[in-house]
């Protein structure tokens, strides 16, 4: 099962409004600036704002100006909500499951707007958890947090923060905290990095690629060198350079026709889109993905850089790796789904309608038009004939259960 199966965003950055389903592997689609990437942070806020607090969440972004949407007018608000399933909680063979939403304020107000300096008021927060077999309110685990503007380093956090010693809180909490937003830095996966008995995990920037590959199992780094020998032909194998030295980096073996040893190359010696392939597979397939401790991985633009003849490699390596752990990724290029066996109900569309964002299912027409041969998911895409099916938005539910 995904960790995180429906998300709700309202009045974050340039979402007014979405309310959208996740599986296993989910790619959002769309052209530049439709609003891709602000999904994904509203996920990693919630990360963030539990790891750091909201003030520190919100500061980190450029303050309230930059976080809450713009038009068509000024919100005063944002909410975030989450439904999930929580692996690390069994009942009866089955996870427990739930849902968590945050909605955040400005502490003050000017005339001009948001004051981006002045801090978060947490307008309400609540969290569920029960198992699936739970017949009442009763069985499930909830509390309700409503107008809250605490002075003290505590008092600021969240409620799920404040719980994260007490169970079931504190697995929800432990889950949220290790989803992987993995969005590297040319120069950080070209580096090389400390051997030291600490290193091993891979960065969310890119960092530590060598000592990253060094820990992957023997299983691992075959499948990642099989992937990377599809994606740049010559390619037999992937790994760290010598694993005694102080500092180690990402390394090729290299082979054509007629070679009768293969060459080895460096991180620093490789093109732009083969020390990338190489990052994405060592992120797909890391030990702490492969384990369950990284419970979501989030990938902008996993194409970037890449010739579009690797895109059928790139699917089956997402793919593939959904099996162990929930896939996110964001893409402006259809050519993943340009094959016969790509299954169209993991795009969610993403457009921009008036400076606003919407996100949702590939609709009807679109489907059948794909179905029939008439035209390909990259052609739809690129006549901007891609539309989104919008949901109207749920109105929360105003439980009162638990307040604090």
């Amino acid at each position: 099962m995904p960790f995180i199966t429906r998300v709700r965003v309202e009045n974050y950055k340039s979402i007014a409004h979405c309310d959208v389903t996740l599986g296993r592997f989910t790619v959002l689609l769309g052209l530049n600036a439709a609003g891709k990437s602000n999904f994904l942070d509203a996920l990693r806020f919630v990360r963030d704002a539990l790891a750091d607090g909201p003030d520190e969440a919100v500061a980190a972004r450029g303050g309230w100006s930059e976080v809450l949407r713009r038009v068509p007018e000024p919100a005063t608000s944002c909410t975030i909500r989450l439904e999930f399933h929580l692996p690390a909680i069994i009942h009866d063979g089955e996870p427990w499951v739930g849902r968590y939403e945050i909605t955040l304020a400005p502490a003050t107000t000017t005339r001009a707007g948001p004051d981006a300096a002045s801090g978060v008021r947490i307008k309400r927060e609540f969290c569920e958890m029960h198992h699936p077999s739970a017949k009442s309110a009763t069985d499930a685990e909830h509390f309700l947090v409503r107008d809250h503007a605490g002075t003290g380093r505590r008092q600021k956090l969240l409620g799920l923060s404040r719980r994260a010693d007490t169970e079931p809180f504190g697995e929800l909490h432990g889950t949220l905290a290790e989803m992987f937003f993995y969005s590297p830095a040319l120069s950080n996966l070209r580096e090389a990095r400390p051997n030291t008995p600490a290193a091993g995990k891979l960065d969310e920037d890119g960092r530590d690629l060598g000592p990253a590959l060094a820990a992957l199992g023997d299983q691992e780094r075959e499948r990642v060198s099989q992937y990377l020998g599809v994606i740049v032909p010559g390619v037999v194998e992937v790994g760290p350079t010598d694993p005694s030295a102080d500092y180690i980096a990402a390394r090729i073996n290299f082979a054509t026709d007629g070679d009768t040893e293969p060459h080895i190359f460096r991180a620093e010696s490789m093109s732009e889109g083969t020390i990338r392939a190489i990052g994405l597979l060592t992120a797909l397939f890391q030990p702490d993905a492969r384990d369950g401790w990284i419970p979501l991985i989030a990938i902008e633009e996993p194409e970037l850089a890449l010739h579009p003849l690797a895109a059928g490699a790139l699917y089956d390596a997402l793919t593939e790796a959904s099996e162990h752990v929930q896939v996110l990724a964001t893409t402006q290029s259809a050519e993943l789904f340009d094959r016969k066996e790509a299954d169209l109900s993991a795009i969610r569309v993403v457009a921009a309608e008036h400076g606003v964002t919407v996100i949702g299912e590939v609709d009807a027409v679109s489907r059948s038009i794909v179905a029939d041969g008439l035209a390909t998911t990259a052609e739809l895409l690129r006549s901007n004939q891609l539309r989104p099916v919008i949901e109207p938005p749920a109105q929360p539910n105003e439980q009162s259960e638990g307040e604090e």
